[in-house]
């Protein structure tokens, strides 16, 4: 395992994590806005984003790093977790940082665990295709979507390897970007999983039976029949308090919002007043603000950034 290191000193760290609460102010709402450069060697490409209960913002992408940021977009530290490699989804947790791990040139992954404070990490699972994004239910198992499998994979927080949760032909890739099964999310009574496929266009959910197996998968919403460059390459997602979804529409440079019903309702990113969007890959909710890690693909092999959209509503828990 490579060294680990933490690019801020103590005292200066325990200084922002007091003050951030304090700082942090609210977006303006319905307006998309550039928050931070992540144009650098060290943050470049970011495509996974989490929050900490306190605001720091945590980046990983194609540098193999974590960027650590306040709500006002400064670049406070960066923890150096595998060089050269694609950290995708990630999720913060009291355990730490659960990441999606991609071997160089996406030769296969792992799922890790990185102590925000060090850097270190654990290796709870590996053997997968892609993994992408990470979900964890009330019970604290990880769900795992893997974007070239077309699977979703169970995870335990303590180890121990992958279980195939669902495997199915709609999880799979049949158009491009490549990637089948990506952003995951679970409702707020855990009744169902939501899954982008950002190959295909759509939302899916797979129920989860009482046992906590998987049951049915069916369409949520099908970007086909919700008009011009709907869910458009449809990445990373999440709730709001409210049901409604948020989606990254990677190809359409675009946030959409699908209600309960799958109805899309708002989209963001070319309204007036809007700052692009840069290939929108994961978006986090932290009080009244959606943070969005722009991947930057096929842009510029070192650019990216992240941006912050106002919005009505809290996000949905997430977890346990």
């Amino acid at each position: 395992m490579p060294m680990h290191r933490w690019w801020i000193p103590a005292l200066a760290i325990v200084m922002l994590l007091v003050a951030q609460p304090a700082l942090a102010s609210q977006p303006a709402q319905g307006v998309v806005r550039d928050l931070a450069d992540a144009n650098n060697a060290r943050c470049h490409n970011p495509e996974g984003i989490t929050a900490s209960p306190n605001g720091l913002l945590y980046a990983a992408g194609l540098s193999g790093n974590i960027c650590i940021y306040t709500l006002s977009g400064v670049e406070v530290g960066h923890l150096v977790v595998a060089p050269n490699h694609a950290l995708l989804g990630e999720l913060y947790t009291p355990e730490g940082i659960y990441v999606a791990d991609n071997n160089p040139g996406f030769s296969g992954g792992r799922l890790i665990r990185v102590d925000p404070a060090t850097g270190g990490f654990v290796v709870l699972a590996e053997g997968f295709a892609a993994p992408n994004a990470i979900a964890q239910d009330h019970h604290g198992t990880l769900y795992v979507s893997d974007s070239f499998a077309g699977a979703i994979y169970t995870v335990s927080p303590s180890g121990g390897g992958k279980t195939l949760w669902k495997a199915d032909l709609l999880l799979q890739p049949h158009g491009n970007p490549p990637f089948g099964a990506n952003g995951v999310a679970f409702d707020r009574t855990q009744s169902f999983l939501y899954v982008a496929n950002t190959a295909d266009d759509r939302i899916l959910r797979i129920a989860v039976n009482k046992d906590g197996s998987a049951g049915a998968i069916s369409i949520f919403a099908d970007g086909a029949t919700l008009g011009a460059r709907a869910l458009d390459g449809a990445d990373g997602i999440q709730f709001d308090v409210q049901g409604n979804l948020y989606v990254c529409a990677n190809q359409a440079n675009e946030i959409q919002v699908l209600s309960p019903s799958g109805a899309l309702i708002a989209r963001y990113g070319h309204n007036p007043g809007d700052d692009p969007l840069d290939f929108p890959a994961s978006p986090i909710f932290h009080e009244r603000g959606v943070y969005i890690a722009n991947l930057a693909l096929g842009t510029a092999p070192n650019g990216g950034k992240i941006s912050v959209l106002g919005v009505p509503l809290p996000g949905a828990p997430s977890g346990r």
